[in-house]
């Protein structure tokens, strides 16, 4: 009776699900209601309930995600999880399902299984399990050239590897000397957690030397002290040059002046000398030192982020000639770049040519950009903005959002699961072509997703459509909060689609969150200035709440730096100490050099796109009170 009374549930519950199927958005709320239950049967465990109520499931869009989660929990049901990746091959779950259970594979051991589903992924843990599966199965020389790669990484490894690097046969390669080798590029990568784990296999008289490479590794100004790196001649000089890159980046000054003292007399090689006079140019040229020119234009070579920090030192002194002559040795692409374009001009102008400066400012100014904004203003123009719309039709637009990857998006969006949704997403837009792109971003902007319209007409290298690049979304509480912070809403809204392109739910790996990255900690300061409670972090996730937040912490940052546009900006992704680091020692700057010679490459293109960005919006919004001389006055010295 049991069995009968089971089966009379199940064709109740099919022809259920049937009914829902065909009754349009009552039905998909059924179906909805139905799925939330199938996944809390999978959460309690009860099986035969959750295939009871799964099989009315199976023409809803998130039936595939559904049997991923059940799936995820019974990887050894091997069975299902072959007919699973055969069935649902296409989609996203597929592939993640396939992950789990190649991992769940190689733990178990099961190598002719797993060889025979390896898709030679670039998946570090798949890679060394196939690894241990080749060696079960007789490939032992193709085995143990895996584990020489992954040893030689200097990365840290998941457990799979150090299994692989525990094979019987592993004492016939890992010899001392390969040792030391990972150890090195351990240190290389600045994995010292790794590189102190490496230790217990040296011998004697080698771990000596590797904890004397270890300490200068972390306190690189023990270099004054030549008995800690001269204990061995032969690795006197490589261990000097690894120091001395480390120290080049705390304390330039100091490295020059051990440098000066020491490299002549270690005899060190050609290239290793040529690599780290070139970084000390460009430690220099960091800290705007009036030697870094000529230190560069010696040693720069064929390394073009060395050649243009050649023409940023130029630029830190003003010296136009210079900079004309860095900029002529620059590679031809990066010579036509509108960023050397203007730089270009400005010496130009600078060097008595006004004529050939003004016809490259001439070009400059028709482009919408950081450097075409500031050509337009030298040349008194207003901007040009050059919106052109993607062509796309309605009808394109809705054929994507009936396709199956697009229905899965939109119920996962109905079920308020964005994250998965984003997921989903990505997978969705993943083969289409040029054109099916832009009708996406068009989708995107449907459904009132605009950081996924951004980035997906991005995808599709589109820049001309402006209302899908610069969105006006929270228009009322960046408007009401601009005008409690005394800000103009230009500012605010540049400032959020730069942190998170109108991403809520943005986080960032330093743990800002939210539309305008607020950290945590500054939201609870803010809240005690403010008086209100703070007890949940996540409440940053609340757009009235982080816009307040963001808007009232960037007004202050403002406000240390006496209403300075441009350094208020650095200070907001940099930080004001390092700000304060960077202002010029001697003489002022034009606000346009000093934010192209800002050490940090991340926060010369955060300023300037906030600046791009706060005039197109000022654009956008019909505003005209901010121009770019107010933006960008001269800085002066620190």
């Amino acid at each position: 009776m049991k069995f009968v009374a089971r089966l009379f549930m199940t064709a109740c519950l099919a022809a259920f699900g049937m009914s829902a199927a065909a009754n349009g958005e009552r039905g998909l709320t059924a179906l909805r209601s139905a799925f939330l239950q199938a996944e809390q049967y999978i959460k309690q465990d009860r099986e035969d309930d959750y295939f009871a109520l799964a099989n009315t499931l199976k023409a809803y869009p998130l039936y595939p995600y559904l049997q991923y989660q059940w799936l995820t929990n019974h990887l050894d049901d091997e069975k299902s999880v072959r007919a699973f990746l055969l069935d649902h091959a296409d989609t996203r779950y597929a592939s993640l399902l396939h992950r789990k259970w190649m991992a769940h594979l190689g733990r178990q051991r099961q190598w002719p299984t797993f060889i025979e589903y390896f898709n030679h992924s670039k998946d570090t843990e798949l890679r060394c399990y196939y690894a241990q599966a080749q060696y079960a199965g007789g490939e032992t020389q193709a085995a143990l050239e895996s584990a020489k790669q992954f040893w030689l990484s200097g990365k840290s490894l998941p457990p799979a590897c150090q299994t692989l690097f525990e094979l019987p046969q592993t004492s016939t390669w890992l010899t001392p000397d390969l040792i030391r080798q990972r150890f090195r590029a351990a240190l290389k990568l600045n994995n010292a957690a790794l590189a102190k784990q490496l230790l217990t296999l040296f011998d004697q008289r080698e771990r000596a030397l590797a904890d004397a490479w270890l300490k200068l590794h972390e306190q690189p100004q023990l270099l004054t002290q030549p008995e800690i790196w001269r204990q061995d001649d032969a690795q006197a000089g490589p261990l000097f040059a690894h120091a001395m890159g480390r120290w080049l980046e705390s304390d330039p000054l100091a490295a020059l002046s051990a440098w000066d003292a020491h490299a002549k007399s270690l005899n060190l090689p050609a290239e290793i000398v040529a690599d780290t006079e070139k970084r000390l140019g460009m430690a220099l040229a960091f800290r705007r030192d009036k030697r870094a020119y000529a230190k560069l234009t010696r040693f720069a070579g064929d390394d073009e982020s060395a050649r243009e920090w050649r023409v940023r030192a130029a630029l830190n002194q003003q010296q136009w000639h210079e900079a004309r002559a860095a900029i002529a040795d620059l590679p031809e692409t990066a010579r036509q770049d509108d960023k050397w374009q203007y730089w270009l001009a400005r010496a130009l102008d600078a060097t008595g040519q006004a004529q050939e400066a003004a016809a490259i400012f001439q070009t400059l100014a028709t482009h919408r950009g950081f450097y075409g904004f500031l050509a337009a203003e030298r040349l008194g123009r207003d901007i040009q903005l050059n919106h052109q719309p993607v062509g796309v039709s309605a009808r394109e637009v809705d054929a994507l959002q009936k396709s199956a990857p697009f229905r899965v998006v939109d119920e996962l969006l109905a079920m308020d699961r964005k994250t998965e949704a984003a997921g989903q997403w990505w997978h969705a837009v993943a083969d289409l072509d040029n054109r099916q792109l832009q009708a996406a971003a068009k989708l995107a902007q449907d459904r009132q997703w605009p950081s996924m319209a951004i980035f997906t007409l991005a995808k599709a290298r589109q820049w001309d459509d402006l209302e899908l690049r610069f969105p006006l979304w929270f228009n009322k509480q960046i408007q009401d909060n601009a005008e409690r912070n005394r800000l103009d809403p230009a500012l605010v809204f540049a400032l959020i689609r730069q942190e998170s392109a109108f991403d809520e739910f943005a986080g960032s790996p330093a743990g800002a969150i939210g539309l305008m990255q607020v950290m945590p900690k500054t939201a609870r300061q803010i809240a005690g200035e403010l008086g209100q409670d703070w007890r949940n972090d996540f409440n940053l996730l609340n757009p009235d709440i982080n816009i307040r937040y963001g808007s009232y912490y960037f007004n202050k940052v403002l406000s240390q730096f006496d209403g300075h546009f441009v350094l208020a900006t650095a200070a907001y992704n940099a930080g004001a100490n390092r700000v304060k680091q960077w202002l010029p020692k001697d003489q002022a700057l034009p606000a346009d050099i000093w934010i192209e010679t800002i050490p940090y490459k991340e926060t010369r293109g955060y300023v300037s796109s906030v600046l791009m960005y706060t005039l197109i919006y000022q654009r956008r919004l019909n505003r005209d009170g901010l121009k770019i001389a107010d933006l960008m006055r001269t800085i002066s010295p620190g």
